[in-house]
């Protein structure tokens, strides 16, 4: 298990990194498909989802993909809402009332995958490298850490495997590899980016607790198998889609990517 997830991280890393360094139009594609598979396993897991619905849903994900990718801000989060909506009044008209988890489908999924295209689009490739960075290392750490000191819980109802260790560990080797990818790149790791990363690095590991706790709502080890060692498309990227509006946030607030910064 374990190797195979080294393996299959070797292999898919550096494509990932490929097309966010070529951009658009590859970039784009990719994570079209990623949110089309994600809205996919998010709606099978309660097993009551309909192929119809689980269909419209993803596509709705994937139009506000294309949406942001030809740079139509306003018509990607108008896509995202009116479908949010659109389904939570179905479920009523149909007789099934009150909210549910799988009507939060589409921001869940379609949000974060709008933000990355434009974190990529607003503030190049160094600053996907650097989320991208801290969201794996994150990851990785924490895994590591976890395994080699082990120690108390940090959530047992929700994901019995995670330590403190481990959290705590991730959390100092995400931060300060993002510092080194910064550095790397020609950006001073000032005091400001210290906490900026430590920043998407917790939110990395909220959302790793969430995708846990959908899972144990749902009854279910992984939101698929698609990818070898890692499961669903949703084990995968659940710290990036939860960082990645952060990092939007970000751009948005300083007006650019970490080189202008």
């Amino acid at each position: 298990m374990l190797w195979t997830r080294v393996v299959t991280g070797v292999i898919l890393a550096p494509l990932f990194l490929l097309l966010v360094y070529l951009g658009a139009p590859y970039f784009n594609l990719l994570v079209g498909a990623i949110a089309a598979v994600m809205a996919w396993e998010f709606t099978r897991m309660d097993g009551e989802e309909g192929a119809k619905r689980r269909f419209l849903i993803a596509t709705a994900c994937v139009a506000a993909v294309v949406a942001m990718s030809f740079g139509i801000a306003v018509v990607a989060w108008v896509v995202v809402l009116v479908a949010t909506i659109a389904v939570i009044v179905a479920d009523q008209v149909a007789g099934r009332k009150g909210l549910k988890l799988v009507q939060w489908a589409v921001p869940y999924v379609a949000a974060p995958a709008v933000a990355l295209i434009f974190v990529l689009s607003k503030a190049g490739w160094e600053s996907m490298f650097w989320l991208l960075t801290v969201v794996w290392m994150t990851d990785i750490g924490a895994y590591a850490c976890g395994r080699i000191i082990g120690g108390p819980k940090i959530a047992p109802a929700i994901s019995p495997n995670k330590t403190w260790s481990g959290t705590v560990g991730g959390l100092i080797i995400g931060t300060a590899a993002g510092l080194g990818l910064l550095y790397s790149v020609g950006v001073p790791p000032t005091i400001g980016f210290i906490g900026l990363s430590l920043i998407l690095s917790l939110l990395t590991v909220a959302g790793d607790l969430l995708e846990s706790a959908l899972k144990r709502r749902f009854h279910v080890k992984d939101s698929g198998g698609l990818i070898p060692g890692h499961g669903g498309v949703m084990d995968r990227f659940d710290g990036l889609w939860a960082a990645a509006p952060a990092a939007a946030i970000l751009c948005v607030v300083y007006d650019g990517g970490v080189k202008t910064w």
